[in-house]
């Protein structure tokens, strides 16, 4: 898996061949410290190894070469961040598509502010996508611009969009802002539940 890291933007390519583990369609929902754990380094290369099909603790350990104590920390905080999930024996991304969002409070009225500029979508062919803020002109000097270029253009036929940033950047922002406010919100305005699972209150 390639992976590019950037203040703003995180972006790893999935190798085609590899297994591919059971992925959830979820969005997921998340406050910005939950959702900030994925920056550090070794919580990625834990998501990232679960993304590659090592899903049981002892495929974990050997893939990141993490100490047992260690690792069932780090899992714990992915887990009780909402990151992951776990059935049975088995540790599995939680979603597709990951954004962050702010409760507010105007009039009287509780409001559910989601961030259109910080957030992240996950394929199990095409890789992990993090966003946090606007990239900036990274991609001309990147050796992975061309495999960006032709992994963006990939998930863009494979969801039917149209992208018009010229910079694999600037479409990795433009593909999550789509799922954002194309798929997300027009499926809350269409009369889509929210459920909260025992046990995340």
């Amino acid at each position: 898996m390639n992976v590019v890291t950037k203040p703003e933007i995180i972006v790893s390519i999935n190798e085609k061949t590899g297994k591919v583990p059971d992925f959830s369609d979820d969005y997921v929902l998340m406050r910005e410290k939950e959702f900030n754990a994925v920056l550090d380094g070794v919580n990625l290369s834990i998501i990232l190894a679960i993304m590659r099909g090592h899903t049981h603790f002892v495929e974990l350990m050997r893939e990141t070469g993490l100490q047992k104590g260690k690792l069932a920390r780090r899992l714990k905080r992915l887990l009780d961040s909402g990151w992951i999930t776990k059935e049975g024996n088995k540790y599995l991304v939680s979603g597709r598509i990951f954004v962050v969002y702010d409760i507010g409070e105007i009039n009287g009225n509780i409001t559910i502010h989601i961030s259109t500029d910080k957030g992240a979508f996950a394929d199990p062919v095409y890789g992990l996508v993090v966003i946090s803020g606007e990239p900036r002109n990274y991609c001309s000097t990147c050796p992975l611009r061309q495999a960006c270029v032709n992994n963006v253009k990939s998930m863009a036929r494979k969801y039917g969009v149209q992208l018009r940033g010229v910079e694999p950047g600037e479409a990795y922002v433009e593909l999550f802002r789509l799922f954002v406010e194309r798929d997300l919100t027009r499926k809350l305005r269409s009369g889509w539940r929210i459920i909260i699972k025992k046990g995340e209150v």
